[in-house]
């Protein structure tokens, strides 16, 4: 039973290893190809049957010995280079469908190796590939390594990982110290050198910007050495594909990064270049190219990581578009934000450090982007609205102001004559006419009304500010100079008052009634502040100029006292 069972597993297992070994078949792409690598195998080394499926009667090699190198050499280019050929991927009929120019390529990124159907209609790697095969071998193997190997004592020739070396592990190590060390120098040279660039040029730099722009570099140097020694170390095929695509990625990370510096490094040039131009425009448009250049580099890179992973971005693309339709529904804010942003930019109602409000929102705008607008409060709080609602809102734009306007009512104490009340009205139109700062064609000073609690003078005037600063300044110089003047007339200014009269009982001898007008002597007084009465003055006339604004009539205003 026991000798059943053995020769049962001894039959399996040699039909299995039968199953397993390498034929010579040049029928289809797929078999040519597995006949190629399948025979060069370290537990079956057939250099001759590899040899079959190449033309090397188109190539002109007769010689065994250099057929044997040279389908060697192929294989060796493809395992340093990390190129894991997938059998799968080949077609394995005899006449493919969908071959343009009738080239079966083993790998995407080997473009110059491909396999032909001969006239005999086997398919065969091309006389063509086979001219390359030296030259891609000396790219790929620039240093006799395998010479120094020999050398080697045998502890260091010793595998203490399935297929890698002692010397091996020792050579990564090595690579990668070497690299870090190549990374800091390539970085603080270029910073220095840049610095220097730039202090001869007199422009201002944040040194932390120009290091992050600076260590990327040194990455892609750091890259390139490690690109370099990988085939020198002698790997499988595997381990090569991994180093290869790792290294590939970082590379290609770095530059995404490079890229993404530089926007930030330009940016800050721009930036302070603006600051001292009198537009406000490009003090806007800096901050929305910065984040604009961002997010193209950003999906720019990813594509190109993508692409180093040997990721299909064609296919990716084309399943997203097949979710196009959620996507636009989901991210309908962010589209009606971004086409806001163009509005905004297009039309211009407000730039950086205007003073608006927007939607009920009062502060100094601080940063338009391409999804919001954001507006520093007068309480130092940041206010961030999405540039749809701002493209749909209505703004008060306070920093389009050519004037700023001031009213205010003046109230004087009841005890102000007529003539003080009109010097003072006067005197207040010529502290506005001689301020240069105030609007001359557009002013009112008048005694406007009897108040509860004094007599009320209407202040109404406009005056040039560049700044709520500004304005503020100019409304308090005005203000004291109406100050200086009602203490020069001789009027005090009223506030909020009530008055108790209490009456005394005089002594009957200093008592002197006074004595009642007749009904005939308040007819008089009547009749002389009526039409041409003694006592009518319907236009009350100056003491002085007027003061009146400009483009005012004085005759029209009762002409000079």
């Amino acid at each position: 039973m026991r000798v059943a069972v053995l020769l049962t597993l001894f039959t399996v297992a040699a039909s299995q290893a039968a199953a397993q070994a390498p034929i010579v078949d040049c029928s289809t792409p797929r078999r040519a190809v597995n006949t190629w690598l399948g025979n060069l195998q370290e537990d079956h080394d057939e250099p001759a049957d590899a040899a079959t499926c190449f033309d090397w009667s188109g190539a002109g090699i007769r010689g065994r010995h250099e057929r044997h190198q040279l389908a060697r050499q192929l294989k060796a280019v493809f395992d340093q280079r990390g190129y894991l050929v997938d059998p799968d991927s080949i077609p394995d009929v005899p006449e493919p469908e969908d071959l343009d120019d009738g080239k079966v390529r083993p790998h995407a990124r080997m473009p110059e190796i491909y396999l032909t159907r001969q006239d005999d209609e086997q398919w065969r790697i091309s006389a063509h590939s086979i001219a390359r095969i030296e030259g891609l071998h000396s790219e790929t193997f620039t240093v006799d390594v395998e010479s120094i190997v020999e050398d080697l004592p045998g502890w260091m020739r010793a595998a203490p990982l399935p297929g890698v070396a002692v010397w091996q592990l020792l050579g990564i190590l090595v690579a990668l110290l070497l690299g870090l060390v190549l990374r800091f120098l390539v970085a603080r040279v270029l910073q220095t050198q840049i610095a220097r660039l730039l202090r001869r040029r007199k422009q201002t730099w944040d040194p932390e910007v120009l290091r992050r722009t600076a260590n990327p570099l040194g990455t892609l140097a750091m890259s390139g050495l490690l690109w370099w020694c990988l085939p020198l170390l002698r790997f499988g095929v595997r381990v090569n594909q991994v180093g290869t695509i790792a290294i590939r990625v970082i590379a290609a990370v770095a530059a995404v990064l490079v890229l993404y510096r530089l926007v930030d490094f330009g940016a800050d040039l721009f930036a302070k270049r603006a600051e001292k131009t009198e537009s406000k425009f490009d003090d806007q448009i800096v901050p929305l190219v910065r984040k604009t250049l961002k997010v193209f580099v950003a999906v720019v890179g990813v594509i190109f990581v993508l692409q180093n992973l040997d990721v299909d971005v064609g296919s990716l693309l084309a399943g997203v578009s097949l979710g196009g339709l959620a996507f636009t529904l989901a991210a309908r804010d962010t589209v009606a934000n971004l086409f806001g942003s163009v509005s905004i930019f297009a039309d211009q109602p407000f730039q950086i450090g205007d003073w608006v409000t927007i939607d009920g929102h009062e502060g100094i705008i601080e940063e338009v982007g391409m999804r919001s607008t954001r507006i520093r409060t007068f309480y130092d709080s940041l206010i961030t609205i999405p540039n749809s609602v701002v493209a749909n809102a209505a703004i008060d734009n306070y920093g389009h102001r050519k004037y700023r306007r001031c009213n205010v009512t003046l109230g004087l104490t009841y005890d102000t004559s007529p003539d003080q009340m009109q010097a003072f009205v006067e005197g207040v139109r010529a502290i506005l006419k001689a301020n240069p700062r105030v609007r001359q064609d557009a002013y009112e000073v008048h005694f406007r009304n009897f108040g509860d609690s004094g007599l009320e003078v209407l202040l109404y005037f406009f005056f040039q500010a560049d700044s709520w600063t500004e304005e503020l300044r100019q409304r308090q110089n005005v203000f004291l100079e109406v100050m200086r003047l009602a203490q020069k007339i001789g009027v005090e200014f009223a506030f909020p008052t009530q008055t108790i009269h209490i009456a005394s009982q005089a002594s009957t001898a200093s008592a002197k009634p006074a004595e009642p007008m007749t009904r005939e002597q308040l007819a008089a007084i009547v009749q002389g502040f009526g039409p041409e009465g003694d006592h009518a003055t319907t236009d009350t006339p100056t003491l002085t100029s007027g003061f009146w604004p400009k483009g005012i009539n004085v005759e029209d205003r009762g002409g000079e006292g």
